[in-house]
C-alpha cells in the first residue's frame, strides 16, 4: 500500500523534512500512529496517543537515561494508518498492510503507536508472514481469553488471536508484570507452556533482569524476529494514570527501563498502546510513554554497532 503524502509528518526534530516518499532513504526507525480504539473495554481516548505524542516531540531527549547519544538516528514518521471505525476487520487489515509495506520498504524496526491492545494482534500477523516471532508482552491483563465484549478480536482477545498464527508459538512468548487473572487465561498459560513473569515473580526474585534475560535468550535462539508489546497498563498507575484499564500493584518506570535497556538483540517491531490523553489530566502518561520511547529509540540505535 501507499500512504498519503499528507499523512507524512515530523517526529522529534530528527526527521528529514524533505523526504516525499520517493527517494532511497535509509532510516533507522519508522514511528506509525493507529489511531483504533472500538475494541477497548474501559474508558475511551485511546485513539489520540499518537497525536499527544507528535505534540511533545519537540522535547524528546537525544540522550538516554544511561547515556547512549542517538541524536544522528534517522526517523520516518509514516503518519497514521487509516482506521474505518464501524468495520473492525477493514482496519485489521488496514494495520497488517500497513505493517507489511513498512517493513519491506524500510527494512528496520517500527514503532507503532496505539490506540487499543487489538492493534497489536494485526501487526505480529503482519511480521509472522517473515518467518518465527518470539513476542515480550508487557502488561498487567494476558489478553488472552478467547471471546471478550463478543469478540474474538477485543483488547483482552489479542494475544489469544496471536498464538493462533502459525508462526506464533506459545513457547515463544514472555508475558511480563502481570497481576490480573481470570481462570480461562490460567489455563491457557499452563496447558500451552507460556513463559510468564507474574509482577509478584519480579518482587520475590533476587534478581530478576537475570530472570528476564535467561527466558528472553531461550525464546531468541528458537525465532527469526522479536516483536515487544507495551500496554502502558503494565506500569504502576503511579507512573501511568492515563489508561482506560489500569491496574494498582505494576511495574514501575524504572524497572521496565531497565529490562528494555538489558535486551542484547535487535528486535523487529515494538508497539506501545493504551495510552489515553483524556484520561491524562497530569500529563504524565504521555510524558511517560515518550521517556519509554526515547529509550527504545536508543536501543535501537546502540544494536546497530
Amino acid at each position: 500500500m501507499q500512504f498519503e503524502k499528507d499523512l507524512y509528518g515530523t517526529f522529534g526534530g530528527l526527521v528529514d523534512p524533505s523526504y516525499k516518499g520517493d527517494e532511497d532513504i535509509i532510516y533507522d526507525a519508522v514511528i506509525q500512529g493507529i489511531p483504533y480504539e472500538v475494541a477497548t473495554s474501559g474508558k475511551k481516548g485511546t485513539s489520540y496517543a499518537m497525536k499527544a505524542l507528535r505534540a511533545i516531540s519537540q522535547d524528546m531527549q537525544i540522550i538516554s537515561r544511561t547515556g547512549r547519544d542517538f541524536s544522528s538516528i534517522k526517523i520516518f514518521d509514516a503518519g497514521d494508518v487509516p482506521i474505518f471505525p464501524l468495520d473492525s476487520e477493514e482496519t485489521r487489515k488496514a494495520i497488517e498492510n500497513a505493517f507489511m509495506y513498512l517493513r519491506k520498504t524500510y527494512h528496520c524496526p517500527i514503532i507503532s503507536i496505539g490506540g487499543d491492545h487489538s492493534v497489536t494482534y494485526p501487526l505480529i500477523k503482519g511480521l509472522q508472514n517473515e518467518g518465527k516471532v518470539g513476542v515480550v508482552w508487557f502488561d498487567a491483563h494476558r489478553d488472552l481469553l478467547d471471546d471478550f465484549l463478543r469478540s474474538k478480536y477485543s483488547h483482552g482477545t489479542s494475544l489469544r488471536r496471536a498464538i493462533d498464527l502459525p508462526n506464533v508459538e506459545p513457547s515463544n512468548v514472555l508475558l511480563v508484570g502481570t497481576r490480573y487473572f481470570t481462570p480461562e487465561e490460567e489455563k491457557v498459560v499452563q496447558d500451552l507452556g507460556i513463559h510468564e513473569l507474574r509482577k509478584v515473580d519480579l518482587e520475590n526474585s533476587s534478581n530478576w533482569i537475570s530472570d528476564f534475560q535467561s527466558i528472553l535468550k531461550e525464546i531468541e535462539s528458537r525465532v527469526d524476529y522479536l516483536y515487544i508489546s507495551l500496554d502502558i497498563d503494565g506500569l504502576d498507575p503511579a507512573c501511568a494514570p492515563g489508561t482506560g484499564t489500569p491496574v494498582c500493584g505494576g511495574v514501575f518506570t524504572h524497572e521496565l527501563m531497565q529490562m528494555l535497556s538489558s535486551i542484547q538483540v535487535p528486535i523487529a517491531a515494538y508497539d506501545i498502546v493504551e495510552v489515553s490523553p483524556p484520561l491524562d489530566s497530569s500529563g504524565i502518561t504521555v510524558k511517560t510513554m515518550m521517556g519509554i520511547l526515547t529509550e527504545l529509540l536508543a536501543k535501537i540505535f546502540s544494536l546497530k554497532f
